[in-house]
């Protein structure tokens, strides 16, 4: 049992984390950087990326320039220091013993390229072990190029292969930098007995004669996640599960092990706090590593918040920041004086709590202050509010029974600090004004009310303010009631083309809505004192707003269906014989089943039902018209193709046609045949209409073509047309029939005194229906019907002739 306890208290003291050595202000270039700086360094992924290029640098025999740029605090030193410091190890490691050496200028103030080229030769000449009097004497003689030639020829010649240069320049300025690293890249790339390579950082712009890297974070979530790492480190056997820790929360794309212990809203609030300026100051500076790491070291230091690393593993929330001496200092520094006043009456008055409801007290207030703190003005909705309250969050307690003591101890919050604790709908927030004139806190209270009428209404600091505000609120709500009446009038009116009434439900909102508006802007605030006379005004001003959006709407609407109609698609079987039946492309149908739908809904009657958003409506609409545009476009082309051959149909069967309404006119040939085939010939022909504008139509705008009208789905006369071809060709065979025969041909042959017709007999016995259209116009026509008609004249009792008419 003993030895169980043993276990058990080894295991709660359980250290989670080790805190690192506070991060300096600012880090000095190191020549011989300790073995401090180079561990504490954290690897941005811009850094790795130029520590890829300086390490494959170091393999190379050519010297060259770099500059490592980026805004105060990136970490541009620390990083030289890492690469000194890795360079150095690796000339103690290399296998051909080489002599390297590393020489360090850092700067300050503004200096001249003149100051930093003699800073160089000197420091050169120093490690080199020569008399730096002797040598500045040399390099006062010379300038440029020549004298730093002559600097690393002299180090050559003691032995030294390699030279490395490290100048920082922190905030210092140099006028005329871009030609003193021209002549440092042209020394690097010529000299080839010493290798001499220069690394550079600074906040300028890179020179153009180096090469840019960059180590700075990414963005605000990567200077976070390194600003961590530099206060605390994970204990690797540890057997901690971060996960766990943070489960049912969201990271805001935070790995969860980088930023352990942290709930994700309190590092934003820690970020916020070593971001913002203090009130007075001109402007604020982005948010350093080194800051924001000291700040994280500052909370995770406190052993009554992250008990200094041991379990449990619990996350530190936004009001746990506030139980820190100096972050609670940092908090008040940033507020204003109302708001430090707001602040200690809103923690006075948990003082008349007892027990657990005096520590949920607390921290619902620090947790309010902390999103004022970090420049949310909106109210937290109860339940983000409990995500953020550790008594909640952390029991899991979230539970309605939990949401309702929240909820009542909200509400007695408010009335206890006399509104600095707001409460309204369901939504909680801190306001540092309520310290002030009451009449100030009565239209800050009321805003969210007021901005249903002029969104662009704000907090009111002094009465000046105030009394604009009101002035523009009444203006608002004036115009909101013109607006409510040109709402309903054209809500009646769109309803009227459907012979519908605008809804009692719908008509008793806007009369409320009318009525709120009405009541005169200084009514309505001092109405708004009631907290449930506030919530129904908002619920009013809520239910209007619905109702008149979806009249704004109904432009749109009506060009959604005016789109729809013209498109000519119905679900329902089209006319017989225009459109296509059951072997129809699927994709047709399918654009024909949602026309239909959409049409219906996008109808007037959709304005008689609860008042809802049209966007999903309208996301249906337009997705509709893509695809139809695209099988519109598609199917266009293939009916165009057609059309162009069909006209071609349509012209051989009216020539046929007229061929055979030439032969039924010679009596001689016995009764007419197919006469009724012209009507219908004549009804097909008017259905292939030739498209004069090809690929050129836009049916995003005009669904069906102008030219020819083709509407998607519709069947083209091309069987009707092969059928009544062939009823034409059984017509003008039958009539071949007849002038084959021998009577027939001998009696021409005798009275064919212009002999016109002996190529037509032999068309005849044939049975070359084609060559007979050919060759069978009017005038020829005429000329058969003459002969065999003088025929009859001359010889009427001839039997056979009598059989043909009688036929």
């Amino acid at each position: 049992m003993e030895l169980q306890k043993g276990v058990r208290r080894r295991a709660d003291a359980r250290r989670w984390f080790e805190l690192e050595p506070p991060a300096p202000e600012r880090l000095r270039l190191e020549t011989s950087p300790r073995v401090s700086t180079v561990a504490s360094y954290v690897f941005t992924r811009a850094a790795e990326r130029s520590w890829e290029v300086l390490n494959q640098h170091i393999a190379e025999p050519q010297g060259a320039v770099f500059w490592i740029g980026g805004p105060a605090g990136c970490g541009k030193t620390h990083f030289v220091d890492y690469v000194i410091a890795l360079q150095r190890r690796a000339g103690a490691l290399d296998a051909q013993n080489i002599r390297r050496l590393v020489c360090g200028l850092e700067l300050a103030g503004r200096v001249s390229a003149a100051e930093i080229e003699l800073l160089l030769l000197s420091v050169l000449a120093e490690q080199i072990g020569g008399d730096p009097r002797a040598s500045g004497d040399l390099f006062r003689q010379m300038r440029g190029a020549a004298a730093l030639n002559v600097g690393l020829e002299t180090a050559g010649r003691t032995g030294v292969r390699a030279v490395t240069v490290a100048i920082d320049f922190a905030a210092s300025q140099c006028e005329s930098a871009a030609e003193f690293f021209r002549m440092l890249a042209q020394v690097a790339a010529s000299f080839r007995q010493v290798k001499f390579t220069v690394i550079a950082a600074g906040r300028a712009t890179a020179p153009e004669a180096a090469r840019a890297l960059a180590v700075a974070p990414r963005d605000a979530n990567e200077e976070t996640i390194i600003a961590v790492r530099r206060a605390r480190r994970l204990v690797e056997d540890a057997e901690l599960d971060p996960a766990v820790a943070y489960a049912g929360i969201d990271t805001a794309g935070l790995p969860p092990d980088a930023i352990f212990p942290f709930h994700p809203v309190a590092l934003s609030a820690l970020r916020a706090i070593a971001t913002r300026p203090n009130p007075g100051a001109e402007s604020s500076d982005p948010a350093t590593i080194v800051s924001l790491s000291r700040l994280a070291r500052e909370v995770l230091s406190s052993p009554s918040l992250a008990g200094a690393g041991q379990s449990p593993a619990r996350l530190i929330y936004p009001p746990d920041l506030t139980m820190n001496a100096v972050i609670s200092s940092q908090v008040k520094a940033l507020l204003a004086e109302t708001g430090r006043a707001a602040w200690k009456i809103a923690r006075d008055r948990t003082a008349d709590l007892d027990g657990y409801e005096k520590d949920l007290a607390r921290e619902i207030i620090d947790s309010l202050i902390m999103e004022n703190v970090c420049g949310g003005t909106a109210a937290l909705a109860i339940e983000e509010l409990q995500s953020r309250v550790p008594m909640v969050a952390r029991g899991g307690t979230a539970d309605e029974r939990t949401l309702a003591a929240v909820r009542a101890l909200l509400r007695r919050l408010e009335v206890s600090t006399g509104g600095v604790i707001r409460f309204e709908t369901d939504a909680a927030r801190f306001d540092p004004e309520a310290a002030g004139a009451p009449e100030l806190a009565a239209f800050n209270a009321a805003l969210e009310l007021a901005r249903r009428f002029d969104p662009r209404l704000t907090l009111v600091r002094d009465r000046d303010g105030l009394g604009a505000s009101l002035k523009r609120l009444g203006a608002a709500m004036a115009g909101a009631v013109e607006a409510a009446i040109r709402t309903r009038n054209l809500l009646a009116s769109a309803l009227a083309e459907a012979n519908l009434e605008i809804p009692a439900a719908n008509r008793a909102a806007i009369a409320e809505y009318i009525a709120l508006a009405e009541s005169g802007a200084a009514a309505m605030l001092e109405a708004a004192a009631d907290r449930a006379y506030l919530a129904s005004a908002i619920r009013i001003a809520g239910v209007y707003e619905a109702i008149a959006a979806a009249c704004d709407s109904i432009p749109r609407m009506r060009s959604m269906r005016e789109f729809l109609t013209a498109t000519g698609l119905r679900a329902a079987p089209g006319e017989a014989g225009l459109l296509e039946g059951a072997s129809r492309d699927s994709a047709v149908v399918s654009l024909e089943t949602e026309c239909e739908l959409l049409r219906v809904e996008l109808g007037p009657r959709i304005l008689t039902g609860p008042p809802r958003s049209l966007d999903a409506l309208e996301a249906r609409f337009q997705k509709f018209k893509w695809t139809y545009v695209q099988c519109y476009l598609s199917a266009h082309a293939r009916w165009r193709v057609k059309m162009e051959r069909l006209e071609l149909v349509a012209g051989d069967a009216r020539r046929y046609f007229d061929a055979l309404t030439r032969l039924n006119a010679i009596a001689a040939l016995g009764p007419p045949e197919g006469a009724h085939l012209g009507a219908r010939v004549a009804e097909l022909s008017a259905r292939v209409v030739r498209c004069e504008l090809k690929d050129a139509i836009a049916p995003e705008t005009t669904p069906r073509c102008s030219s020819c009208g083709f509407q998607l789905g519709a069947a083209s006369p091309q069987a009707e047309l092969e059928e009544a071809m062939e009823g034409i060709r059984r017509a003008l065979e039958i009539k071949l029939a007849a002038l084959s025969q021998s009577m027939i041909a001998r009696l021409i042959r005798i009275h064919d005194r212009e002999h016109r017709l002996e190529g037509f007999l032999k068309i005849t016995q044939a049975a070359q229906t084609d060559a007979l259209v050919r060759v069978l116009d009017e005038k020829l026509a005429r000329y058969l019907a003459q002969v065999l008609d003088e025929n009859e004249t001359a010889d009427p009792g001839s039997p056979r002739l009598r059989r043909l008419r009688s036929r």
